[in-house]
């Protein structure tokens, strides 16, 4: 099979598994939503959430990745598998020591806070749910150091089919919930244990497959090894680029609750002497939550699919100073990304609120919480393309070796989206965190391009604008014939469940089919080979 095919191949085994994963974070989502709604205890707990998804990002599928991925490839390819595995060992020792110091200063700082000071019930109930769930960073942040190895070894499979285990047994959490108290402060807990019984799991599926990559576990404590040295030094500017921009995103839930006024709560705060109404009402991180969950949706199934895929494959020719099959690819993953991004884009703006009301509007779950989290996705919404294409751009440096340049970039982007952030909650509540988001990324991933245009040797061709052109024409399309046909069906207040469905899937489908169509008439390339692709796997 030629390079473009294993490719596509590899995307495509990537995306079905991370299609799998997101309908069952959507079934875990739609359950959750339904039994704490948009109330303080959710809030609490998506808070809680992020910190150890901070550090999975910054020590797992992020820093260590973009540090370790390049340094393996060049030790396969020049001095073999068995010091590369050697390599692997002594890079999993260090994670191992560094992840355990991690946990117990987390678990001790969590314990002795609200012991030491005097803080509000909301802040109280974050901390007492991360004593919980913090120990799931050793272990996630496991998963997605074994995942990258494979991903190196070309196995996708198994670190794509991780996130979908986390999802049964969250969903599994969700179901018994109710059976574990009555009042929302004491169910939650259940979903919290399940979560760190996931990353249990996760690291179990992982090992029978490192096993028949003839990969297994020793403990090498050799901290002179020198690419050891060298992941940690390129690993510096990585994590502090990334810590920057995963603190940012975790900010934006803080300030979801800080600046929220509380439930049952008054209605202001002081400060410097006056009284200033609260921006947000309790909710907001909630539906922070529910909204970026849906956009997650296509970046992962294809974003993140496109990234990860193409990854290895950057870093080999990067290796091999290949820049002109490196160019070649680059290209094809831009094109590929934009052609799925930006229909991606206006297909949830356009259809945003049929989607919640179908996924969410129950139980818990009211109008007031549907219209809510509609307004942050279509802030949100707006820059699914550019989260999709900076997973590309940023890997595309970083298998270069240069990890500095996303990292001033980024910085300077999380400065931009802070700045935002205090702005524009006064004038659109937790839609201005959405739109802090989406502008900031946009920001970030014009200035990458254009730098990478000017330093790296590889050239965005003019056949990628052409193929813009085309997808944003058929994407038009799309977009005119969803809300035409959703115009034809009207909301109606506690509608069946058979309507939303045909409220949602009539101009869903007649959406797909204006895209299909018009893709045909302006000979989109992309479009042609997916169909192809997908006819000669069937």
């Amino acid at each position: 099979m030629s390079e473009s095919g294993n490719l596509f191949q590899s995307v495509r085994i990537i995306s079905v598994c991370t299609f799998l994963s997101r309908v069952l974070g959507l079934a875990r989502d739609v359950i959750c939503a339904s039994i704490f709604g948009t109330s303080m205890v959710w809030d609490a707990f998506t808070v809680a959430f992020k910190i150890p998804n901070l550090f999975r990002r910054l020590f797992g599928e992020g820093a260590l990745s973009a540090a370790f991925i390049p340094i393996f490839t060049e030790q396969i390819e020049k001095r073999g598998r068995e010091e590369a595995f050697v390599f692997f060992n002594v890079v999993a020792t260090a994670l191992v020591i560094i992840l355990g110091g991690i946990i117990l200063l987390g678990e001790g700082s969590f314990f002795l806070i609200p012991r030491v000071f005097q803080i509000q019930e909301k802040w109280q109930l974050i901390l007492k749910l991360l004593i919980i769930m913090f120990p799931y960073v050793f272990f996630i942040c496991l998963v997605a150091f074994m995942g990258a190895v494979l991903n190196t070894l070309r196995h996708f499979f198994m670190p794509a089919f991780a996130p979908v285990v986390m999802n049964l047994c969250w969903i599994t959490g969700a179901v018994v919930a109710p059976f574990t108290g009555k009042t929302l402060d004491t169910m939650i807990y259940a979903v919290a244990i399940s979560t760190f019984l996931s990353g249990l799991v996760q690291v179990a599926i992982h090992i029978p497959t490192l096993r028949e990559k003839e990969l297994y576990y020793r403990f090498i404590p050799r901290f002179s090894h020198p690419e050891l040295k060298l992941v940690l030094i390129r690993m510096a500017p990585i994590v502090f680029g990334l810590g920057i921009v995963q603190v940012n995103v975790l900010l934006d839930s803080i300030i979801a609750v800080g600046f929220s006024s509380p439930q049952g709560g008054p209605a202001s705060f002081t400060f410097a002497g006056m009284t200033v109404p609260f921006p947000m009402k309790a909710g907001a991180a909630s539906v922070l939550y529910y909204s970026d969950r849906l956009i997650q949706f296509p970046l992962g199934v294809f974003g993140v699919a496109m990234a990860t895929a193409v990854f290895p494959l950057f870093s080999t020719h990067a290796v091999r100073e290949d820049w002109g099959n490196f160019s070649i690819a680059f290209n094809k993953a831009l094109k590929f990304i934009l052609f799925i991004g930006i229909p991606a884009s206006l297909a949830i703006i356009v259809l945003r609120e049929p989607i919640i009301d179908l996924l969410y509007r129950r139980n818990q779950f009211d109008a007031e919480s549907a219209y809510r989290t509609s307004r942050v996705i279509l802030f949100y919404a707006s820059g699914i393309w550019a989260y999709c294409g900076l997973h590309v751009l940023i890997r595309a440096f970083y298998s270069v070796k240069d990890t500095v340049t996303p990292v001033k970039v980024g910085a300077a982007c999380v400065g931009l989206n802070l700045v935002l952030n205090l702005s524009l909650i006064w004038v659109l509540q937790e839609g201005g965190l959405a739109l802090s988001t989406a502008i900031s990324s946009m920001a970030q991933i014009v200035i990458l391009t254009l730098i990478l245009q000017k330093r790296l040797c590889i050239k965005i061709k003019n056949e990628v604008f052409i193929s813009l052109q085309k997808t944003v024409v058929a994407s038009l399309a799309m977009a005119g014939a969803g809300w035409f046909v959703l115009r034809m069906f009207p909301e109606v207040n506690g509608g069946s469940l058979y309507f939303k469905g045909l409220r949602l899937f009539i101009p869903m489908l007649s959406a797909s089919a204006a895209f299909a169509g018009t893709s045909l008439l302006v000979k989109s390339e992309e479009f042609v080979h997916l169909v192809r692709l997908s006819l000669r796997r069937t």
